[in-house]
């Protein structure tokens, strides 16, 4: 299983953003890299680059590749 990181914005198209790179091999892994204070000026800076500027965020997390396919094609089985 691959792990990717999804910020969920605060804003009102409730609007997403998926890090394909890195992947993590547990929710552990992934877990930690979001809450390591030397990487998320990393991935700050990848989402500035992607918006033009800072976008205010709502939530960030950790969810299986396989899901958040299911749930972006709509089959919100999990």
């Amino acid at each position: 299983m691959n792990w990717v990181i999804v910020v969920l914005f605060a804003t009102m198209g409730g609007d997403i953003y998926v890090f394909t790179k890195p992947t993590f091999d547990t929710k552990q892994e992934c877990v930690t890299s979001i809450k390591d204070p030397e990487k998320i000026p990393e991935y700050s800076k990848k989402l500035v680059m992607e918006y033009g500027r800072l976008m205010p965020i709502r939530s960030v997390g950790c969810i299986e590749e396989t899901d958040l396919k299911r749930i972006l094609e709509g089959q919100n089985k999990l």
